[in-house]
């Protein structure tokens, strides 16, 4: 089994190169990789349904007892079938999305790449592997956000996204140091320290989660995201990255029991009606989906806070179905309209009408329509919320949006008034585009019965459910049909607010980024005006003393030395005098030495 764990990540990752360095692969290299890679977890689940664990790793720092490897359990294979499945659809669409792009070998590439990624990321065994996997993660969404070179707007799109979730990254840093220094180890399932350290480690989980998932007041990267590709936005949005902060926060179960899961229910319940109100005001399908993403990732942390992982799961897995059949259906009526405006999308319902089948489908599985996936996990939801009065009404009125935000945009797409009775030209490129959108319309409608066995492969008995809840998650979604059906209108403030993400970027602009800019021209003129001159001021220093030293050096030491050595010369060359040879001149050396000393001696005698 320990094979299996390294060939889910391993086979994408390899899968990346071939295709991005071997076009002639073609899209099919980059299908086999994705289905190849699918195969082993695939039956990882079907082993970890059995009641199977593994685990394989080595020791990174065997003092400190750190190690970096990939466990097989209930939590983890299941993720990963959902993220490995989520992603054979993707790129089986993504092969006829970019046909004809010449650069279709690096977007399927970049695709694999984040596959491997995330596979490893809910694969990992221990929070140091786990933390090496989120930047990844991070990096390759960047990457992928950024592919448009065509778009203006994709580049910013992309370093937005990776500088505010890298931000809320920090949280995860500190939770990781101080669970070490508390624990001395970083291995799942511990539980939380007690005092400072272990408010630390909740606080940081938490943080980090609401970067990665898109949650209030973190929340507008998201939509900016959806600059990137259609394909990108379906795999980012439904199980991969934005789900990563979700799925982080059921692996620590343990870590964030208590005060830090008030917290993170509290922000989730909050943002799933924010959320809502965002995707209704929004005049791009995309963006509408994105806000839909952001609301749905609430229910997920109001699910895990109230009833616990198998809650939020179930929710994950059938929101990514629902969501990547959304997304994908969006990029083939943007691609016949060549926009994803929805005036510009007005009628392509029923110019394509199959695919409007399939978004409608999706569409009313997320809205909770009995009786599809999304209908059996969000009742989950708000029977656990039931018990909790403020969080069950915020699920309610997000319930009554999510019916109002994708009632809307299915009316326009199906409004005669925009259709223009094109028929739409049958090719391998839209075959292909099919499969994919047919395979998720199939998930949202059959995934509704693994609420069951997702709990017992998480060890819990069952899910929380109640009558009233139903009848009442009925009644909202009624409502919130009422109100789109009706045209309510909204106050022009009201709608101008939820466009522009609640001023979150307004108050991002004046409370981090401008404070930061300023900081930083400060930092500038303090390095150009008071560092730079000390700089120099040594510099000119240390040249005036070189120069000293080197006038010294000639003037003094050398002439000096010079005439040590010239005296030493001359004194070795009147020694050699005395040294003749000559038997004569000893004699008479040692004649004038004796008469020196009989004088001296003389001399001596008389004084």
């Amino acid at each position: 089994m320990s094979v299996l764990l390294w060939l889910a990540v391993a086979l994408p990752l390899l899968g990346a190169p071939v295709v991005r360095l071997v076009p002639r692969t073609g899209g099919v290299g980059a299908i086999v990789a994705a289905g190849a890679a699918a195969v082993p977890v695939w039956v990882l689940l079907a082993q970890a349904a059995g009641g199977s664990t593994a685990r394989s790793g080595f020791a990174w720092l065997p003092g400190a007892g750190l190690e970096v490897g990939l466990r097989m359990d209930g939590l983890s294979t299941a993720m990963s079938a959902t993220v490995a499945t989520v992603g054979l659809l993707v790129v089986v669409y993504a092969v006829g999305y970019f046909a004809g792009d010449p650069r279709r070998p690096t977007a399927l590439a970049g695709l694999l790449a984040f596959l491997a990624a995330m596979q490893g990321l809910v694969l990992a065994d221990g929070y140091l592997a786990l933390l090496v996997f989120w930047e990844l993660v991070g990096v390759a969404s960047a990457r992928l956000i950024a592919y448009s070179r065509d778009d203006s707007a994709a580049a910013p799109a992309a370093v937005r996204a990776f500088l505010t979730t890298r931000s809320a990254d920090v949280g995860f840093y500190v939770a990781v140091l101080a669970l070490f220094a508390a624990n001395g180890t970083l291995a799942f399932g511990t539980d939380r320290p007690d005092g400072t350290l272990g408010a630390l480690v909740g606080l940081g989980l938490v943080v980090a989660a609401v970067g990665k998932s898109a949650q209030a007041p973190l929340q507008s990267w998201l939509s900016a995201a959806m600059a990137g590709p259609t394909p990108v936005s379906a795999l980012l949005h439904s199980a991969t990255m934005v789900a990563a902060g979700v799925y982080l926060l059921m692996r620590s179960h343990t870590l964030v029991a208590g005060w830090p899961l008030e917290v993170a229910g509290w922000v989730g319940a909050i943002t799933a009606v924010a959320g809502a109100g965002i995707a209704l005001c929004q005049t791009d399908l995309k963006r509408v989906l994105a806000g839909s993403t952001t609301s749905q990732l609430g229910l997920m942390f109001v699910g895990l806070a109230a009833g616990g992982p198998a809650v939020a799961l179930f929710h994950l897995v059938a929101h990514a179905a629902g969501k990547a059949g959304l997304f994908l259906t969006a990029g083939m009526f943007g691609h016949a309209r060549d926009t994803t405006e929805l005036e510009g999308l007005r009628g392509a319902g029923r110019d394509d009408r199959r695919v409007f089948a399939a978004f409608a489908l999706c569409a009313l599985s997320i809205a909770a329509v009995p009786v599809l996936a999304g209908f059996w996990s969000k009742d989950h939801i708000a029977a656990a919320a039931e018990h909790r009065v403020a969080w069950f009404a915020l699920v309610l009125v997000a319930g009554a949006g999510a019916a109002a935000y994708l009632l809307r945009p299915a009316l326009i797409l199906w409004d005669r008034r925009g259709a223009r009775g094109e028929a739409v030209a049958a090719n391998p490129a839209r075959s292909l585009m099919l499969t994919g959108v047919g395979a998720t319309v199939v998930g949202s409608v059959l995934l509704g019965a693994a609420g069951g066995p997702l709990a017992r492969l998480l060890d819990e008995p069952s899910l929380p459910t109640s009558l009233i809840s139903v009848l009442l998650s009925l009644a909202a979604i009624a409502l919130g049909a009422a109100a789109v059906i009706a045209t309510i209108a909204v106050p022009a403030g009201v709608v101008d607010a939820l466009r522009r993400q609640l001023y979150v970027d307004d108050v991002l602009r004046w409370t981090v980024q401008r404070p930061l800019r300023v900081a930083a021209v400060l930092l500038d003129r303090f390095e150009r005006r008071v560092l730079d001159a000390a700089v120099d001021g040594i510099g000119r220093g240390g040249l005036a003393l070189a120069r000293s030293q080197e006038w010294i050096e000639r003037r003094a030491i050398d002439p000096s030395v010079d005439g040590v050595a010239h005296a030493v010369g001359r004194g070795g060359e009147n020694l050699r005098r005395v040294q003749s040879g000559h038997l004569h001149h000893y004699l008479r050396d040692a004649v004038l030495g004796a008469a020196a000393l009989g004088f001296i001696l003389t001399l001596t005698a008389l004084i």
